[in-house]
């Protein structure tokens, strides 16, 4: 039997339902969009019930803003340390524009109007804070922010097309 110290380790090293949850529908809404996932496949993928998804979100608006919510979380801060415009673009890349966020961006621009809050929340805290720091770079370089800031747009869209 666990000690009560213990047993709040115990609870504490594991996520909550609602994380669970989420957790276990990120792959299903990177596969199947927004639209495409449904509550039932969330409840099979996450092993809870449907009263129980239902429990931590009243929809699936509410579900993805907690998936774009924990994902932002677990992103590392990222200092753009580049020397040069082609090492920043390189740095861009694999930093702030890996197959994950690609993937969330697919899903914001495509499907975005069926989870407005959780749009708002990946543009404001994730594609607005790169822009910004490329800026900042750019202005630190003497270099022109729009013209590097549309480079790295075009790499965007290259990657959202393939």
């Amino acid at each position: 039997m666990l000690q009560s110290t213990d047993r709040i380790k115990y609870f504490m090293a594991q996520p909550s339902k609602k994380d669970h949850i989420a957790l276990s529908a990120r792959p299903l809404f990177f596969e199947h969009g927004i639209k495409g996932t449904s509550v039932d496949m969330v409840v099979k993928a996450s092993k809870v019930s449907k009263p129980t998804v239902y429990n931590h979100f009243p929809d699936k608006s509410a579900l993805f803003y907690h998936v774009v919510s924990l994902w932002l979380a677990q992103q590392s801060a990222v200092s753009l340390t580049s020397s040069s415009e082609q090492a920043l673009i390189e740095e861009l890349q694999n930093a702030w524009l890996h197959s994950e966020a690609i993937t969330f961006y697919r899903l914001i621009i495509g499907e975005g109007n069926r989870a407005v809050e959780a749009t708002q929340l990946f543009k404001q805290h994730y594609d607005a804070v790169w822009r910004a720091d490329l800026k900042d770079w750019c202005a630190q370089q003497g270099i022109d922010a729009l013209r590097v800031e549309d480079k790295v747009s075009h790499y965007l869209l290259n990657k959202l097309m393939a």
